[in-house]
């Protein structure tokens, strides 16, 4: 391993290492904020505290994916794009199937599950829709990634 990789995946390393100790202190924050009973905590002030740290760690994710992508080579980088594209847009068609059939008359008797911290108001469904949305599309890019992989090793 040339000594420029060996440098980029202990940047990779460090980077995620300070996502996921990044990720206990918000987890720790949020946890203060949902058990604080104060209306100055729990109010518009936990919100500002919170979305500011949301764009901080999505902000670290995407610098890790850079470095990431950065580290990989041509090939893998590759598989990565066409099993996003093939993948990720089917997930999402599936998804988006669910969309329309939710437009029929039937869809009313439909019962959807509090998923979202036991919520049922429309910021939450609308939560647990965005979810699951993101799940389809993950489901559908990890068989694209396989299938892209055993199409080019096949000997």
């Amino acid at each position: 391993m040339a000594a420029s990789q060996r440098k980029m995946f202990r940047s990779l390393g460090g980077a995620v290492a300070g996502l996921f100790i990044f990720g206990m202190i918000v987890g720790g924050i949020a946890a203060y904020i949902g058990s604080s009973g104060s209306p100055v905590v729990a109010g518009a002030m936990g919100i500002w505290i919170l979305a500011g740290l949301a764009l901080l760690g999505i902000g670290g994710s995407f610098v890790v994916s850079v470095l990431w992508m950065r580290s990989i080579d041509e090939a893998a980088r590759e598989a990565h794009k066409s099993a996003w594209f093939w993948g990720g847009s089917g997930g999402m068609g599936v998804g988006m199937l669910i969309v329309v059939l939710a437009a029929l008359p039937v869809a009313k008797t439909w019962s959807i599950p509090a998923w979202y911290a036991g919520r049922t108001d429309p910021a939450a469904y609308a939560a647990t829709g965005a979810f699951g949305m993101l799940i389809l599309m993950l489901v559908g890019y990890m068989i694209a990634w396989a299938w892209w992989w055993l199409a080019r090793t096949r000997g």
